[in-house]
């Protein structure tokens, strides 16, 4: 099954966001896993326009 992940510009992996917390982070076993591409496509587009963070979508491969 694939899974993907969002990758910061920073290079840093989105972990959560709750009550207005973002949380990141540099490993990328930390990640936020989506079974779902347009699920993961959705949150990429929240973040943007709530955290105006530029994220990607990415395979996740472990």
């Amino acid at each position: 099954m694939t899974e993907y992940v969002l990758l910061t510009d920073d290079q840093t992996y989105f972990v959560e966001y709750l009550i207005g917390e973002l949380v990141l982070s540099n490993s990328i076993s930390e990640a936020m896993k989506f079974d779902d591409e347009h699920i993961a496509q959705k949150f990429k587009k929240m973040l943007h326009a709530t955290c105006k963070l530029t994220t990607s979508v990415n395979t996740y491969i472990e």
